[in-house]
């Protein structure tokens, strides 16, 4: 897997296949989302991009909160790789990266930097200044750009949707079995710390 830090220098792919998000944890809801990735962009014979934030947005947005990340990193993009993605694109978060709207991402990066075929969204996923765009106004938006948007259902464990936030409530209470369940691997107790 290719990874490249920031949009600028990005080679010219073939039908980008776009996913977008924290991926933090890589969870079973996660993997599911990726595997759809790298089939949709087999299917069109076009390439697997995930695009990240590094640092966290919650860690830039709400620093002074208990929020903490599943994963480091590397954890997380040796786990992205492990599910056959073509490439990551690492896009540093900032405060000012932030106040893009949904709009001016999907023109800016999505399609005038990606050159994206099809944007792949998991459940209840929302990007842009205060998460304005969720898949309603994104799909809509795109549609007048001829770029596909593609939701996936959500994963369920249980009766429960695998979401960081409840993995991460689970690592609080110390619920190993379920921590694990969720995530698909062992949790690396070191993170915990």
């Amino acid at each position: 897997m290719l990874v490249f830090r920031g949009t600028d220098n990005l080679p010219e792919w073939k039908s980008p296949v776009v996913a977008v998000g924290s991926f933090d944890g890589v969870h079973l809801g996660h993997v599911r989302i990726l595997r759809f990735l790298r089939e949709q962009a087999e299917r069109v014979g076009g390439t697997s991009v995930v695009l990240t934030f590094d640092p966290h947005p919650r860690t830039v947005l709400h620093p002074a909160s208990n929020f903490f990340t599943i994963n480091t990193l590397e954890e997380n993009l040796h786990l992205i790789e492990q599910q056959g993605i073509d490439a990551t694109i690492i896009q540093p978060f900032t405060v000012d990266f932030s106040k893009r709207t949904y709009r001016q991402f999907i023109q800016e990066v999505i399609v005038g930097t990606l050159h994206a075929h099809t944007l792949v969204m998991g459940p209840n996923h929302a990007f842009g200044h205060q998460r304005e765009g969720h898949h309603d106004n994104i799909k809509e938006y795109c549609r007048e750009r001829d770029l596909e948007v593609v939701e996936i259902p959500e994963e369920m464990w249980h009766s429960a949707g695998v979401h960081s936030a409840v993995i991460r409530d689970h690592i609080r209470q110390h619920d190993w079995p379920t921590v694990n369940a969720m995530l698909g691997y062992p949790y690396s107790m070191k993170n915990a710390e």
